[in-house]
């Protein structure tokens, strides 16, 4: 009597930690369910927002989009004031300076470089043809400088790629010529373009 008593209580309580077992899995299993279902709505909004962030960012380079208008104002913004820099460079007063424009003839680009007595670059770059806007000043400094003006030494030296396409536009005090490139190598402009500078010629 007593054994199947023991037994009856051992099935009773069998039956009731299988039970618990149970819910406590469903209870799991109801959990689980619900953090897959909340990562699963997060990755979906983050997608949703990853796309909708492509899409804007696309919009941008399509053609008028917002990056092409960006470097087609930049474009005109820099021309506006590199012609403005020319403006200025055109505009002043400089009838007692000394300065050299160069006028290239022909349809191509010509290299020139001016350098002084150290062998350091002053200035040098592919001029375009007919007369450039960089102005080389010798004697004196120009009353509003720009990207367009250099001041270099009386006695630097001039290089050119094709000199025979050259031609020096000389501005001295109170006078104006025109110079072919000379037949020689320029090692020194006072020289060998003959440059009426006043302090140092003294004519």
């Amino acid at each position: 009597m007593k054994s199947k008593i023991i037994l009856i209580f051992i099935s009773v309580l069998a039956l009731i930690l299988s039970i618990i077992t149970e819910i406590r899995m469903v209870n799991f299993k109801n959990y689980s369910q619900k953090q897959i279902n909340r990562l699963s709505n997060e990755l979906n909004q983050k997608n949703s927002q990853l796309e909708k962030d492509i899409n804007q960012m696309n919009s941008y380079f399509k053609p008028n989009g917002l990056v092409e208008k960006y470097i087609v104002s930049n474009s005109l913004l820099k021309k506006q004031m590199d012609d403005l820099d020319k403006i200025l460079t055109q505009l002043q007063s400089e009838d007692r300076t000394g300065y050299i424009q160069i006028y290239i003839i022909g349809s191509k680009d010509v290299w020139s470089s001016f350098k002084d007595n150290n062998g350091k670059y002053l200035f040098q770059g592919n001029l375009t043809p007919g007369l450039n806007p960089y102005k080389f000043y010798f004697f004196k400094s120009p009353n509003i400088k720009t990207d367009y003006t250099y001041i270099i030494p009386y006695n630097s030296s001039f290089k050119s790629g094709d000199p025979s396409k050259v031609f020096f536009l000389i501005q001295e005090p109170g006078q104006s010529r025109l110079l072919k490139h000379p037949d020689i190598n320029i090692q020194n402009i006072s020289k060998d373009l003959n440059l009426y500078i006043p302090t140092i010629t003294g004519n």
